[in-house]
């Protein structure tokens, strides 16, 4: 998006426009003109029965034409109308992304006095434009109506009743995450079994956006990106009447599933934090969906384990967002319709050629949140005042003393028993700080560590200085 301007005969327009476009964006009435105004700048000359006409090439749009009675000597009219019709035929039938022009004419009496064109770019069908220019817009891509979505289902059902579990695959109604914990497994399990191998994407798609193979096109070719494997996977909950969520760390896509009914405040949000937070209250799980492409695919425990990582406190620079896939239609962003089962045709089963993957355990976990704690304060003053600052206390991460970040005012402290630390400043101690020893030569490979031994090197030094009372 991109505000331009161009000025001619004392006419000059302003306008904002979305700079990509797919199908998606005509199906959820995406904005194409955010902004349109018209300036007269000559101080002194009036202009009187002007046409302002809207056009494309190719026809990507339905041409539009507002008339302007009068526009006085430095006057700026701005254009209440802009709802352009984009050509959905057109959008729907591109099969590659092409480079379009939209262009503005401001004419009197036939003669044109001001122009402006820019370019736009249309997508793919399949194309989404990334969170750069439409992040909402990826709640298109899940497609729970797709026929391969039922596939999986059937499937997962047919290994929850092999693993002797109820084999319903009926959402939020146990009222238990155990429940949707086991659901969520099985349909991991399922596509485990689907034998798909992994496709690199495109660098900086998180940004940028790419072509997303549907879920009928993953199965007909067994390959799929990790963007099109969590995808997968959220259309798949999404008709098992769970609530999915994407998130895109850098260069990278996970699937969150919500253990009870639960959704984000907004459809797009950039901290990583909230996720993390509601991963540690056992009210979201994210996914690395990677996992299924392995020719020996892990655990589901050890998906949940590794997508964990993904949005740890150390890489929330690099976050991108996070999509909720329920909000977003609540705010009428519907999925894509109309080729999920025309593209590709029949699918043929492949012969099984490697270990079919079996249903892990749920660990336990508390049945669904239903506010009795809150409810439980007791109807007195007290209680109130009790409820009311609950209400106001701040619990997202946009609080410092919830979510500290390190910058460069800040002091990151190598602590390895913050309790001891605690009590020695409640007691008035005097402590000594000193900086960390380094190595001599290159020093060591904090990621390289980390990667053999599971652990931070700097994390993990004696806590023998703490006789001493030195940091």
């Amino acid at each position: 998006m991109e505000l331009q301007e161009t000025d001619s005969a004392g006419i000059r327009i302003h306008s904002e426009t979305a700079k990509k476009l797919n199908f998606a964006c005509h199906q959820n009435a995406f904005a194409l003109l955010r902004d349109l105004r018209i300036e007269n700048n000559d101080p002194e000359k009036k202009f009187d029965n002007l046409l302002v006409t809207l056009s494309s090439n190719p026809g990507f749009v339905k041409p539009k034409s507002w008339r302007l009675d009068e526009l006085s000597p430095e006057e700026v009219i701005s254009v209440k109308d802009r709802d352009i019709e984009l050509n959905g035929d057109f959008l729907f039938n591109l099969t590659d992304s092409l480079r379009g022009t939209l262009t503005v004419v401001v004419r009197q009496a036939g003669t044109t006095i001001a122009e402006k064109t820019e370019s736009v770019e249309l997508l793919a069908y399949n194309e989404w434009g990334g969170a750069g220019y439409m992040p909402e817009l990826l709640a298109a891509f899940s497609m729970p109506n797709d026929p391969v979505v039922d596939r999986v289902l059937r499937d997962a059902s047919l290994i929850l009743r092999k693993a002797g579990k109820p084999d319903e695959i009926d959402g939020y109604k146990s009222g238990s995450r155990q429940r949707v914990w086991q659901m969520a497994s099985a349909i991991y399990t399922a596509i485990c079994n689907l034998e798909l191998s992994y496709a690199l994407p495109p660098a900086s798609f998180e940004r940028d956006g790419q072509k997303i193979r549907l879920p009928s096109q993953i199965l007909e070719n067994r390959i799929a990106t990790c963007l099109d494997s969590s995808l997968l996977f959220a259309s798949v909950f999404e008709q098992a009447g769970l609530n999915p969520v994407i998130a895109l760390p850098q260069g990278h896509a996970v699937v969150g599933v919500w253990l009870q009914p639960e959704e984000l405040t907004i459809i797009v949000i950039d901290e990583a934090e909230t996720l993390r937070k509601r991963v540690q209250l056992n009210e979201l799980l994210l996914i690395e969906t990677t996992y299924v492409t392995s020719s020996s695919p892990p655990s589901f425990s050890k998906a949940i384990a590794a997508a964990a990582d993904a949005v740890s406190p150390d890489k929330d620079d690099s976050f991108d967002s996070a999509i909720d896939i329920r909000r977003a239609r609540s705010h009428r962003i519907t999925p894509l319709g109309g080729k999920g089962d025309l593209a590709f045709g029949q699918t043929e089963e492949k012969p099984e050629s490697r270990t079919e993957a079996i249903l892990e355990e749920a660990p336990v976990l508390p049945d669904f949140d239903d506010g009795v704690e809150e409810s439980g304060l007791p109807e007195t003053p007290f209680g109130r005042l009790e409820r009311w600052q609950r209400k106001l206390l701040d619990l997202s991460a946009r609080n410092p003393l919830l979510n500290y970040r390190a910058t460069k005012t800040g002091l990151d402290l190598i602590c390895p028993e913050p309790g001891l630390l605690e009590d020695l400043l409640a007691g008035g101690s005097r402590i000594s700080l000193h900086s960390a020893p380094r190595l001599a030569a290159k020093g060591q490979d904090e990621a390289l560590h980390r990667q053999r031994t599971g652990k931070r090197s700097r994390k993990n030094m004696p806590a023998r200085r703490f006789i001493r009372n030195k940091f």
